[in-house]
Parts: structure tokens; C-alpha cells; sequence
């Protein structure tokens, strides 16, 4: 049996659920828990910047990213405090996008998935446990009102690319997994079905004690407000543009603070300082 802490990695299509289902688990979880945002090039600096603009820039930012995630999950996977790694998407989104998109600049799936053979998936900690949470393209955008909130993110509320990226993460992307994936329709489903499902995904595992403290999390309510502590570094890492919404109330996590929001999380530690929450940077990198 494996001695490191597993990985859980949340999968699939825009409006899925899967931040949402990270929201309702980190608090659950606690101290037992590490997670990773899902990858977000505009809050990447210096040398983890992405190099060009283009689509095939962004998406071997992305493949890069995830390498250095997956050398990073080895290393924190080790540490005695902690029961599970969760992290909100990996290599299964650039690959998606790689085979969904028409864009004329974009990454061949060949080059991408060449990649992911060949650097990230010989880095991977031993246990990597995969969620793909499904949902029909019409669903993805009713739950999401429908209208990008903000100019960059249109291309997510593009009905094509959305049928596109459903066919790939339902007969393509349980190929790529390290180990059969959980399968979870979210059409219909309540959050706490999902979270049900994956509770039971993760007892099926042998993560017993992990799954108990799932069955523990609280019935989202709604939207939280940005807590004020974080309001300084939140406009100055670019705001909503950056981050999206709040997703958590604050919480007390290994004597610090921490708020997730949909695009990456903020963290305080007892000084008072306020960073950006990164477990790829030593140390993280802080807002002023």
C-alpha cells in the first residue's frame, strides 16, 4: 500500500462543478488537505509566465505547468500531516482544449499528448485518483448564466467548443487517466450526490477516514463576500479579472488563513502578509 498521501484530481467541462466540489471539500477536510487552484496563467510571473499569447503559447504554459505540479505533488505528497492532494483540473484540460479548439494558432492534441507521455505522466506521485464530472453543453451554460461576465472568457460559452470538449472528456480523457476514473454525470445531480459519489469513490480507495470527513461538509449557501483581509492583494493581482469569485468563506487551515476563490485562492500567515496560495513557488509569491 502506498505510504504517500493520494491525489485527487477534478476534471471535466466548464460548469461541471468542479471548483465547487473543491469549495465544499478543502473546509471538510482541513489540516488533512493540500490543494491546487486550477492553473491560471495570469497569475503566473517571471520565468512561469507564459511565453507568446497565441493559443499553442497558453497551452504549453499549461503542459509545463502541470510538470512541474506533478515533480511538486511527489514532493508534498510526503508530508506526514497530510491524507489527500486535491487539485482543481491537470494535464485533462490542456489536452481537452488541444482536441476541442479550431483556433488557427492553437497546439496540435499530437504535441500535447506526446508531452504528456513522455515528461508528465513519469513524474506523477504513485496514487492518482481522477473525478471527471461531466455536464451537457446546454446545462454548462444555463448554470452559468449564459454570458461571459467578463471578454476573456467567451470562448468558454461557445456552444461548439463545448460539444467538442463533452465528447473528449466522456470518450477520450478516461484513457489519459493513471487509474479508471469516477464517472459523475452532473446533469440533474444535486452537490451533495456529487459529493456523495466522490466520498464513496474515495472509501472504495481505501481512503475510509477521508471519505467520513467528506460526509461532514457543509450545504453550500451562497456566494461568500471577499473577505477584507484579502481585498488589497485580490485588486492588486488583477481582481475579479484574475480570480473570478469567492468561493469559501475564509478559513483557518495549518495556522494561517486562506480564501479560495474560482481562479486561485489567497493566503495569510500568522505575520499578517498576504500571498498569492501556490504550492509551486518557495516561497509564494506575495501581492506587494
Amino acid at each position: 500500500m502506498p505510504t504517500d498521501a493520494p491525489v485527487l484530481v477534478l476534471d471535466g467541462p466548464p460548469g461541471a462543478g468542479k471548483t465547487s466540489l473543491l469549495a465544499r471539500m478543502v473546509p471538510a477536510l482541513g489540516d488533512a488537505c493540500l490543494w491546487f487552484t486550477e492553473p491560471n496563467a495570469r497569475l503566473a510571473s517571471g520565468l512561469r509566465a507564459p511565453v507568446h499569447p497565441s493559443a499553442a503559447g497558453h497551452s504549453l504554459w499549461f503542459l509545463r505547468h502541470e510538470l512541474d505540479k506533478a515533480r511538486a505533488m511527489t514532493r508534498l505528497a510526503a508530508d506526514p500531516v497530510t491524507r489527500l492532494l486535491i487539485s482543481d483540473r491537470n494535464h485533462l484540460g490542456a489536452l481537452a482544449y488541444c482536441w476541442a479548439t479550431q483556433a488557427d494558432d492553437s497546439l496540435p492534441y499530437r504535441t500535447a499528448r506526446d508531452f504528456y507521455a513522455r515528461h508528465i505522466a513519469p513524474a506523477l506521485p504513485e496514487q492518482v485518483l481522477t473525478a471527471i464530472l461531466l455536464v451537457s453543453p446546454g446545462q454548462s451554460l444555463t448554470r452559468r448564466g449564459n454570458v461571459a461576465e467578463r471578454p476573456r472568457w467567451r470562448q468558454w460559452f461557445d456552444e461548439g467548443l463545448l460539444e467538442r470538449l463533452h465528447t473528449f472528456y466522456t470518450d477520450i480523457a478516461p484513457t489519459l487517466c493513471p487509474t479508471p476514473p469516477l464517472i459523475i454525470k452532473t446533469d440533474g445531480a444535486t452537490p451533495d450526490t456529487v459529493l456523495a459519489q466522490t466520498s464513496a469513490f474515495l472509501a472504495d480507495a481505501g481512503l475510509t477516514d477521508t471519505a467520513a470527513k467528506l460526509n461532514t461538509a457543509a450545504t453550500p449557501g451562497i456566494r461568500p463576500a471577499l473577505d477584507p483581509r484579502f481585498r488589497a492583494a485580490y485588486q492588486a493581482l488583477g481582481g475579479l479579472e484574475s480570480f473570478g469569485h469567492p468561493f469559501t468563506e475564509p478559513l483557518d487551515h495549518r495556522g494561517s488563513t486562506v480564501q479560495l476563490c474560482q481562479l486561485g485562492a489567497l493566503h495569510q500567515g500568522p505575520t499578517g502578509r498576504t500571498v498569492l496560495w501556490d504550492l509551486l513557488a518557495e516561497p509564494v509569491r506575495g501581492a506587494a
